[in-house]
């Protein structure tokens, strides 16, 4: 992450937000998280997520070890159990935090009628709302901007720019402008400053769990919803491990049940633009 002209505890934060999205944000990395809420063997972590090949989940439950967030204790040569770390354990309120987010926030999926051919809605699975809401913000400097909004308010590129992008051209932030603007975390206002929309403000509490996880404070935690049922085979991504440092356990609010959960019906959201149905995913 280039370096920015924020005040330097905030810039701390981020680094270490920025850190722990590029290990929990590739696609699957969550579902394996989340699957683990008990002990299992890799013939579990298959059976919970069928549609994974060998080539993709492998390397997810590789990559999440290396950052910390599973253990894998080998009993003898047949006998390999994968559990959560504590650290791994600290994050999952955090995702809840995400899923409530994207309940709120996210267009409904859609899915084609067989008999019909039509398009349309369907409920969203948590691990679905979790892994879309963190793909939004993982985007290269998407949470220095929306950090930078949330606590200036309306701002102009020019002033984004030089203290987002210091070591950058100042054109170059309205590229990752322009992505959170068509996902409808961004807009400008009538003077033509950047603001974000409710959407974007809404992912505060989000991001206050994730810091606080990043840098090892108590995380708050969120009622889990109702159980549902496994979502449809979406496309794997690669993953991108990273550091993540270790602090004392949080209790987890997730249990089993809780992976293919789904929430109500999705939601008005109240913006400064006109979306059509939410926050793009």
């Amino acid at each position: 992450m280039p370096a920015s002209g924020l005040p330097a505890p905030a810039h701390r934060d981020i680094d270490l937000v920025v850190q722990a999205l590029e290990a929990i944000s590739p696609r699957w990395n969550a579902w394996v998280l989340m699957s683990l809420t008990e002990p299992a063997r890799y013939s579990d972590l298959k059976a919970r997520m069928p549609w994974m090949a060998d080539g993709q989940l492998h390397p997810k439950v590789r990559d999440l070890q290396a950052a910390g967030l599973v253990r894998r204790t080998e009993h003898t040569r047949r006998h390999v159990i994968y559990t959560l770390t504590d650290r791994g354990i600290a994050l999952l309120p955090v995702l809840d935090h995400f899923a409530a987010w994207g309940s709120k926030h996210l267009e409904r999926p859609t899915v084609k009628d067989p008999v019909t051919k039509k398009s349309t809605t369907r409920p969203a699975a948590k691990g679905e709302e979790i892994e879309d809401a963190l793909h939004l913000i993982s985007r290269r400097h998407a949470t220095t901007i929306l950090w930078a909004l949330r606590d200036r308010g309306a701002t102009t590129g020019a002033s984004l720019a030089s203290s987002v992008l210091v070591d950058a051209h100042p054109t170059a932030v309205y590229h990752p402008l322009k992505h959170l603007s068509d996902k409808r975390l961004v807009t400008r206002d009538h003077e033509g400053k950047f603001v974000l929309t409710a959407a974007g403000r809404g992912l505060t509490p989000a991001y206050e769990a994730l810091t606080a996880w990043a840098t090892g404070q108590p995380t708050a935690r969120r009622a889990p919803a109702r159980p549902a049922a496994v979502p449809t085979q979406r496309t794997s991504q690669t993953a991108v491990a990273g550091a993540v440092l270790r602090t004392a356990p949080a209790v987890a609010s997730w249990k089993s049940g809780d992976l293919f959960s789904h929430p109500p019906v999705a939601r008005p959201v109240k913006a400064p633009v006109p979306p059509a149905g939410g926050v793009r995913r």
